[in-house]
């Protein structure tokens, strides 16, 4: 095995957990969902939790555990994925759709 510098096995840890922690908070959302969690495509998925990962980097974890997941609705849902348009892996969304899906967040606060 290579050898991986610490810079490099902080990196890795950091997606871990940023990764852990979206997917927590997108079965929390699926639970409040239910039924209606099945009209999402697995693209639209894949695309909310980008999203949600790319927001994510910028909210203060202590203020992220704040955010009750569970009571987020399908209507959160359809206005977070409006700001997906074109993102994907390597395409991050803009500043202002990343400040507006906090914005979407932070309202159940």
């Amino acid at each position: 095995m290579p050898d991986v510098t610490q810079a490099e096995i902080g990196r890795r840890l950091y997606h871990v957990h940023r990764g852990k922690t979206v997917e927590s908070a997108m079965k929390l959302m699926k639970q409040n969902i239910g039924e209606d969690w099945k009209s999402l495509s697995e693209d639209e998925i894949r695309i909310l939790g980008h999203l949600l990962q790319c927001t994510w980097n910028t909210i203060d974890q202590e203020m992220w555990n704040r955010i009750p997941f569970v009571s987020m609705t399908m209507k959160d849902v359809r206005k977070i994925l409006a700001h997906g348009e074109g993102v994907g892996p390597g395409n991050n969304p803009c500043p202002e759709s990343v400040a507006a899906i906090k914005t979407i967040l932070m309202a159940h606060c």
